[in-house]
């Protein structure tokens, strides 16, 4: 009887990962304290490794990993021999205990589509794929889903859209009484202590707020009743045969109103529009302006509350505490043309986040963006379903040092007002900041304010967190019309309007009215190596149609392939090397620097003296999960990845599946 049987489930001991010279990665195993089987000198018990695994730190890896034998291999020199090697794969319901947790999210990729309008999908962190994923919308290839962990069932997930959902779906109900683990006790960002909670039975982690007078209990395990779930699929918990008390509300707001302004709150309607002027010019009044409203009025109030006590800004309430929601601001986005990142912003709750991140950092700094909390509330009001409105609380800090709106204004909070400071109060202000970080004249430290209430309407029933990217207003559809065809004529001149054919360009670009963005960006490349990224593409056509002008192309070179794409997205290279092995790399556009010229040489991605380009190719942002092996972190002239290894070659056809397409279209 041989030591090891076809489909038997074994536990060994990890000895180590170690990478082949084809990129796959396997870890070493031992059965009894031995590597190997007597008879078998060349071989070693060892299993593919997960790129979770690859990229798991020494301390957390785990010492057992369970395999399934999936077939023996005879001893050929000695066939007498009854023990037989073991070909190993790693128990996948293991696996999935292992990484997965229920009611976590997961990031997935669609890399497949099966009989019954089933799909494949791929964890894009972890590697692992997972098939029969039912979706009541059409998906495509590469779509990218955020979606929760509703129950493991040996070898498979049970997928949920959101975690109210996967809550419902593991039959959570309210009135239950169920037995959690205690993890831990542990603050919460508001200093309050709650109880961190593993559901006995489902594997859901939960939190349980210990009230004011409340002792953690001496035992590791708890028995509670569900009060309430909220829409967020959070489990407001109480002890059985009690009322639900308004700190076990996870993820709602206390029913509290807004106040009044005081020296921790302020409020502010939008961040686009600035308060109205009556001496304007009427074709003035209501027109978008960041650089007044966002990057003066707001950055004011976000610094004075760093340099004072901290506090909270409500953006989307008015002056005298009404919300009025900040879903008029979301159209507007991408109409400040004073930001680098205009056109790269989502009307979504994220989109909006972003804006008010990149406008801190640009005029506070990176230190004052790490002070700022930002979270999105929507009004709930079951008596009028109409107000729906949302808007955003930003929670600052106090900083430790001064906080200089622009490099040089210094704001402070003055009771509701904002006060710019001057001349000796500058150098008082940072001399006291000084003696409070260095600690050299300790003064007597006043009462702790209270923190502002975490708003919501007298008349309103509650209030709702909204958390990770919630749509608010729908996006803008993309305008496919016509605007014109861009052609590269041989003689190094440029002519827009209709196609030219006589004489033939060496390239030419279809460009619709979507492309008068100004986030698009214009690729020319050349045969040498050279990319140039020209911005602004509106600006290099042609003032008259259908004429040719001079200075379309860096004549000195091949102009090989031209594009129009998004700095989010990646430009692969392929290449034949001088070793006549071939390659293949890919680099996000916005890595590659910006040019005005059309006849600029622009940057080398790659050296001649190293490979050949043999084509370039766009592939959009969403696509990189596909494409992870070839993209290159730094721009340098190296040829990239050797296609010839096995973890490229399904890259590679990725890439030849999406040429296709691109050319039937």
């Amino acid at each position: 009887m041989g030591t090891f049987a076809i489909n038997q489930y074994y536990n060994f001991d990890s000895a180590g990962l170690e990478e082949e010279d084809n990129g796959n990665v396997f870890i070493y195993l031992k059965y009894n304290g031995e590597s190997t089987l007597p008879g078998f000198p060349h071989f070693s018990f060892r299993v593919k490794a997960y790129p979770c695994q690859i990229a798991m730190p020494p301390e957390r890896f785990p010492q057992k990993i369970r395999c399934l034998v999936k077939d023996l291999i005879p001893n050929r020199l000695d066939p007498d021999q009854d023990e037989q090697f073991p070909t190993l794969v790693q128990d996948r319901a293991w696996l999935l205990s292992l990484i997965y947790v229920p009611g976590f999210t997961y990031e997935f990729a669609v890399i497949g589509q099966g009989a019954g309008g089933k799909y494949t999908l791929k964890d894009i962190a972890n590697g692992i794929e997972h098939y029969n994923y039912e979706s009541a919308t059409e998906l495509r290839l590469g779509d990218k889903l955020s979606l929760v962990v509703q129950d493991i069932k040996q070898h498979y997930l049970i997928l949920a859209q959101n975690r109210y959902d996967a809550v419902v779906g593991a039959k959570f109900k309210v009135g239950q009484n169920l037995d959690f683990t205690i993890r831990k006790v542990k603050p919460d960002e508001n200093n309050r202590q709650f109880l961190q909670l593993v559901d006995k039975t489902r594997g859901f982690w939960h939190r349980f707020y210990l009230e004011n007078e409340e002792v953690p209990p001496n035992t590791d395990s708890i028995r509670l009743e569900i009060g309430e779930i909220t829409p967020e699929g959070w489990l407001c918990l109480q002890h059985p045969g009690t009322r639900l008390s308004d700190i076990q509300k996870i993820r709602q707001a206390d029913s509290t109103d807004f106040g009044r302004e005081d020296e921790q709150r302020e409020f502010k309607s939008t961040i686009v529009f600035p308060p109205r002027d009556k001496n304007a010019p009427a074709a003035s009044k209501r027109q978008p302006d960041f650089s007044t409203q966002l990057r003066l009025n707001i950055m004011k109030v976000i610094a004075s509350f760093m340099n004072t006590q901290g506090g909270s800004l409500f953006i989307g309430v008015t002056d005298d505490g009404n919300v009025c929601g900040i879903e008029g601001d979301l159209p507007k986005l991408n109409e400040d043309w004073n930001d680098q990142y205009n056109g790269q912003y989502k009307t979504s709750t994220d989109g909006y986040e972003l804006k008010l991140r990149n406008a801190i950092s640009a005029v506070l700094g990176d230190f004052a963006n790490s002070l700022v909390t930002i979270r999105f509330y929507k009004v709930d009001d079951q008596a009028d379903s109409s107000n729906q409105r949302v808007f955003c609380e930003v929670v600052v800090k106090a900083a430790s040092t001064p906080i200089f709106h622009c490099g040089t204004r210094l704001f402070i909070r003055a009771g509701n007002s904002t006060r710019l400071l001057l001349y000796g109060d500058i150098t008082s202000f940072i001399l006291e900041k000084m003696r409070n970080q260095q600690q050299l004249q300790p003064q007597p430290q006043p009462a702790k304010a209270a923190p502002p209430a975490t708003a919501t309407l007298p008349d309103a029933p509650r209030l709702i967190e909204l958390t990770g990217s919630v749509p608010l207003v729908p996006a803008p559809k993309s305008d496919t019309r016509n605007w014109g065809t861009l052609s590269f004529l041989p003689d190094g001149c440029r002519q827009f309007g209709k196609a030219v054919s006589n004489p033939a360009p060496v390239a030419a670009l279809r460009l619709t009215q979507e492309h008068r963005k100004s986030k698009y960006l214009l690729l020319q490349c050349y045969a040498c190596g050279n990319v140039n990224a020209v911005s602004s593409i509106g600006k290099k056509l042609p003032s008259k149609k259908n004429l040719p002008y001079k200075g379309g192309w860096n004549s000195d070179d091949a102009l090989r392939q031209v594009f129009v794409c998004c700095p989010e997205d990646y430009l692969v290279i392929r290449s034949q090397g001088t070793d006549g092995i071939f390659y293949a790399k890919a680099i996000q556009v916005k890595d590659i620097s910006a040019h005005d010229s059309l006849t600029a040489q622009g940057n080398n991605v790659l050296d001649p003296s190293q490979a050949t380009v043999t084509s370039y190719q766009v592939v959009s942002e969403r696509l990189s999960s596909f494409i992870y092996d070839i993209i290159s972190k730094k721009r340098n002239g190296d040829p990239g990845q050797n296609t010839a290894l096995i973890r490229i070659q399904d890259c590679i056809a990725f890439l030849d599946k999406q040429q296709e397409t691109a050319t039937v279209a």
